[in-house]
């Protein structure tokens, strides 16, 4: 069936995640996952600039055919009247509809090259920007892990950008002023897309603190769903592991995205002492473990 959005299935490789802390790639995914590129060569009327040129480039790509082609040149008389030293950049906008909501994916991704003529580049190489109708409240990240010579991973977490389910702009820019005039700057920007987990998987899932009183009644929980439907739930069941001891199993049922959750301890509490806590989803070998430690409580 197609999609207005062209939405294109990308098979990941099965794995088994066992930290706590939510993964730093996509391939831990077990299933498929569903991308929507935000740049294909029919979209390159879409995307603006500033005191800068954008073009399609198949010279240098990673992931997709054709890459999107940034080319800057450090001019330090030729910008805008007020800031000669200035700010180029690099837009899209999203018009009104299923393009301004990101709330449904999970991250934002690609791969960024950059060919200079610079020996070195600057601690900020470039920055990234979403906009929203609230412009004060735009997400606004450096990009200093950008590398001249090297592709490195773009990888935003939707969870991290603030109202975005309105996401009205992305922006690439530089500061000239953290360059010298009359430097080359090319990027590439490969298979940019957003991203989301098509089969159910746990992104986080710990403790909101790694020390509790051993009389607490619950253990407060920081979990971090994906992959499923919006409206949909899960059953995760949990467990509370001592060495190679079950001290107790329970189940909670979790949606789609970051939320906070409470399991019972149980009566008798376990003991004082280090624990495990072990979570997986039924059906699914990916299990996702935290420490805890359980103290005597003062109030005892």
């Amino acid at each position: 069936m197609k999609s207005p959005l062209r939405l294109a299935l990308l098979l990941v490789v099965p794995a088994i995640a066992t930290a706590a802390s939510p993964p730093s790639r996509l391939d831990v995914a077990t299933g498929a996952s569903e991308r929507l590129p935000l740049f294909l060569p029919s979209d390159l009327k879409s995307w603006s600039t500033a005191e800068s040129t954008v073009a399609p480039s198949t010279a240098r790509t990673h992931d997709a055919g054709v890459a999107l082609h940034w080319h800057v040149t450090v001019d330090y008389r030729s910008g805008e009247a007020k800031y000669p030293i200035g700010w180029p950049r690099l837009n899209r906008s999203f018009p009104a509809g299923p393009l301004r909501d990101w709330s449904v994916w999970d991250y934002l991704h690609g791969w960024v090259y950059i060919s200079t003529n610079r020996d070195k580049l600057p601690a900020i190489p470039a920055g990234l920007g979403l906009h929203n109708p609230d412009r004060t409240g735009a997400f606004q990240r450096t990009l200093s892990e950008l590398r001249a010579g090297a592709w490195v991973e773009l990888t935003v977490p939707i969870s991290a950008i603030p109202r975005s389910h309105d996401i009205r702009l992305i922006q690439f820019h530089i500061a000239e002023s953290n360059y010298r005039d009359g430097d080359e700057l090319d990027f590439y920007f490969s298979d940019l897309a957003l991203v989301r987990y098509a089969t159910p998987i746990l992104l986080d899932f710990a403790p909101e603190s790694a020390v509790l009183f051993a009389d607490a009644a619950r253990i407060p929980l920081r979990v971090h769903l994906a992959g499923l439907p919006a409206g949909a739930r899960t059953e995760v069941a949990c467990e509370l592991q001592q060495g190679d001891r079950v001290v107790l199993r329970a189940a909670l049922s979790a949606a789609r995205g970051v939320q906070s959750a409470t399991i019972a301890l149980g009566a008798p509490p376990p003991p004082p002492g280090d624990y495990e806590l072990r979570a997986h989803l039924p059906g699914q070998p990916q299990v996702v473990t935290a420490r805890l430690r359980l103290v005597e409580s003062p109030w005892k």
